[in-house]
């Protein structure tokens, strides 16, 4: 089936309010984007340095400290996840 009329229309012919349109809704989907995108990104790094750090002392503290580096780091985890959970909706 054949469409009559396009989706979009666009009846201005000048090129700088089209370019301002544009402008104006990339900024805007790019702040939603980034509400999203944001907390996930934070997440990911602190869930790699926090990982990165635990490596670097595994060889230099007893089992007891390892074990609560351990159980910091899937408390923090559990955490960040939440954070950025609750940031979702």
């Amino acid at each position: 089936m054949p469409m009559e009329t396009p989706l979009l229309q666009d009846n201005s012919d000048n090129k700088e309010e089209k370019a301002v349109k544009f402008v104006d809704g990339f900024k805007s989907e790019s702040k939603k984007l980034w509400k999203i995108a944001g907390p996930t990104i934070l997440t990911c790094l602190c869930q790699y340095s926090l990982g990165a750090i635990t490596q670097v002392f595994t060889g230099q503290i007893g089992e007891l400290e390892l074990a609560a580096v351990s159980v910091e780091n899937s408390v923090v985890a559990g955490l960040a996840f939440g954070v950025m959970v609750h940031n979702l909706f």
